[in-house]
């Protein structure tokens, strides 16, 4: 396999590594060498495909996943990722034994069975898989494009590492996951905003796509989500407009038309707010 697979450290420090991976790909790579053993491994997957094999697991990684791994010191695995849809994109959270003992030790049965020291006669398998919904989705957004400026990015990737582990990494509950009506609901207003995007906010045709009341709805998404919908939707313009900079594919103008603002001085302002510097001088960087 020629092909060079790009990775961006993004977090070193504390016994944990983030890593993210944004790239093209039109043939196969290997990527072992990003899954070290012994370490507690968070796979966060928003597009491509991937696999891995060793002696007790064949995992098959698909888009919109979370994959908690950690080989134990003698596991002999291969991971490729495979070409196909063409982009990958994914971030992979490590931590050490002495990082998980630490934050988990004292509650060990609260860490998923993947991620606990596995038995020494190996009955217990070393990869797991599920779905990410969609606030999960945009959390591993956030870790691709850091909210904060560089200067803090060592402290917010710190606390990330502890929220991502305690989020993704613990024992698995009844009654959590796709099937919740909660979840479901949150999700779906969640995506009714990106699909309207552009647009005012309608607190009324959220609520009525989600099936509630709008003052239910308002109280609801705040509770569970640290954010009201005029907060998620700014966050969902800005993270459109930052990324129309940064490519280069629009000026400040056009990215804050794109994505609905019709004043450069209300973009402006909710572009600081979000990622805390200038719409300019994200796009200079």
């Amino acid at each position: 396999m020629s092909a060079a697979l790009h990775a961006t450290t993004l977090h070193e420090g504390d016994g944990v590594v983030v890593t993210g991976v944004d790239v093209e790909l039109s043939q196969a790579v290997d990527w072992s060498a990003m899954l070290r053993p012994g370490r507690g491994h968070l796979v966060l997957n928003l597009d491509g495909h991937a696999v891995i094999l060793g002696h007790r697991i064949r995992l098959g990684i698909v888009p919109g996943t979370v994959s908690l791994l950690r080989p134990g010191e003698q596991e002999n695995i291969h991971a490729s990722r495979l070409p196909g849809g063409g982009r990958h994109r994914f971030v992979i959270i490590s931590a050490s034994p002495a990082w998980l003992e630490l934050n988990f030790g004292e509650s060990p049965a609260s860490l998923h069975p993947v991620l606990r020291d596995g038995d020494p006669g190996g009955t217990v398998q070393f990869g797991q898989l599920r779905s990410l919904n969609l606030a999960e989705r945009d959390l591993t957004e956030s870790l691709l494009q850091p909210p904060v400026p560089r200067s803090l990015r060592h402290a917010w990737f710190r606390g990330k590492g502890l929220e991502c582990f305690s989020l993704f990494g613990g024992a698995p509950s009844k009654g959590s996951g796709a099937n919740d009506p909660l979840r479901q609901r949150l999700d779906a207003a969640t995506l009714w905003l990106r699909d309207h995007f552009r647009d005012d906010l309608d607190l009324h045709a959220v609520a009525r796509h989600v099936g509630c009341a709008p003052h239910y709805l308002s109280r609801l998404f705040r509770q569970h989500s640290g954010k009201t919908l005029s907060q998620k939707l700014r966050e969902i313009r800005i993270d459109r407009a930052a990324t129309l900079l940064r490519e280069g594919n629009c000026n400040v103008t056009e990215a804050a038309f794109e994505v609905g603002y019709n004043s450069l001085s209300h973009f402006t302002k909710a572009f600081v707010a979000e990622k805390g510097q200038r719409p300019s001088d994200w796009r200079a960087g």
